[in-house]
C-alpha cells in the first residue's frame, strides 16, 4: 500500500513539473520588480520581468504608465515599441525582459523619458502587456506602486 501511494505521488509530481515548462499560443507576461522604489528627477526606472510564448512570435509591447491619486489613476499613457526596438531576442520561447525610462530629465536619449509630477509627489506604476505577430494578446500585468518625487 504505502509502496502504491509513493509511485502514485512520484507521478503526480512529474505531471505537475512538466506543465510548468508548458508554452501557450497565447503570449504569457509577468512583473517581477521595479526600481527604485522612490524616484526623483533624473532617475533611471527599470521593470524586470520574464515572458513566454510557444511560437516565439512576440511583435510588440504596450507599455502603460499610470500616475494615482490615492487609488485613483489621474493619468495614463501607453506606449507602444516593436519587439525589436526595445532589443529584445526574436524567436525564442521564454526569455527575461528589462524596461528602463528615465524621469523627468533627457541625459539618456536612447530612454524613454517619463514627464515628472507637477504639483506633488505621487505614485506611479508600469503595466505590461505583449502582442504576437498573429495578434494574440498576453495577460496584463502591472509592477507594484513606486513613488515619484517632484522636482
Amino acid at each position: 500500500m504505502l509502496r502504491r501511494f509513493c509511485i502514485v505521488t512520484l507521478c503526480l509530481s512529474l505531471a505537475v513539473s512538466c506543465q510548468k515548462d508548458k508554452y501557450t499560443t497565447v503570449p504569457q507576461v509577468s512583473i517581477e520588480s521595479i526600481s527604485p522604489s522612490v524616484a526623483v528627477s533624473g532617475s533611471i526606472i527599470q521593470v524586470d520581468g520574464t515572458y513566454s510564448d510557444l511560437e516565439g512570435d512576440i511583435d510588440s509591447a504596450l507599455i502603460v504608465y499610470k500616475w494615482y491619486n490615492n487609488t485613483a489613476v489621474v493619468r495614463k499613457d501607453t506606449f507602444r515599441f516593436g519587439f525589436l526596438q526595445l532589443g529584445m531576442p526574436a524567436g525564442v520561447q521564454r526569455a527575461e525582459i528589462s524596461l528602463q525610462f528615465e524621469y523627468n530629465t533627457n541625459n539618456y536619449p536612447d530612454l524613454t523619458k517619463l514627464p515628472g509630477v507637477s504639483q506633488r509627489d505621487t505614485t506611479a506604476a508600469f503595466g505590461l502587456l505583449l502582442i504576437d505577430k498573429a495578434k494574440n494578446r498576453s495577460n496584463y500585468t502591472e509592477s507594484p506602486t513606486i513613488r515619484l518625487k517632484k522636482p
